[in-house]
């Protein structure tokens, strides 16, 4: 899947977009969890999304440390422009992952006391297919299949497994350098 996109970023300038730029919120096991930027180029999307979790307080089914950050290549197939406040877009995608934790552990079984496991990494890879719809030029929603393959070189596990992702976007046409503004 990573060459076919590879292979098709080569060819010849697809889409031109009125706002490229977009950010907001991403769930997903290949995109990441958290705040998302992406922009349209021309040729491709790329994403980038990421989040942070970390508690001071330990308990049962709360990690200390939680983050992840995930990459997104986005090769669009097909554009439509319904009307003035729909249009979609269908497009591959090919992206990595990288997520670590540390897990709460129990000091003695039953002590109700907890202190913080070893940092666990994850690495991973993969790609799919997604829909982008946009209403009113500007909010943009984003679901994805991807099928993902993760490492983690502690355990020397791998996993391959299929999820699905979803992104709630604002786009815009470009951020204004040196102003706290961001132009339509």
């Amino acid at each position: 899947m990573l060459v076919i996109l590879l292979a098709l970023m080569v060819a010849v300038p697809l889409f031109a977009n009125q706002y490229p730029h977009s950010l907001g919120v991403q769930v997903g096991r290949l995109s990441g969890v958290g705040a998302s930027y992406q922009v349209w180029t021309e040729r491709v999307g790329l994403q980038v999304a990421g989040g942070m979790i970390y508690r001071t307080e330990l308990e049962e089914d709360h990690d200390r440390l939680v983050y992840n950050l995930g990459f997104e290549l986005q090769y669009p197939l097909v554009e439509h422009v319904v009307n003035s406040w729909l249009e979609g877009k269908l497009y591959l995608v090919a992206g990595i992952h990288h997520q670590g934790y540390q897990e709460a552990v129990e000091t003695s079984p039953s002590s109700g006391i907890y202190t913080a496991g070893p940092l666990q990494l994850n690495f991973g890879l993969g790609g799919g297919i997604g829909v982008e719809t946009i209403l009113f030029e500007h909010f943009a929603i984003g679901t994805e299949f991807v099928y993902v393959g993760m490492y983690n070189p502690k355990s020397e596990e791998t996993m391959v497994n299929m999820f699905p992702q979803v992104s709630l976007r604002y786009r815009f046409s470009r951020i204004v350098a040196g102003n706290d503004s961001v132009e339509e």
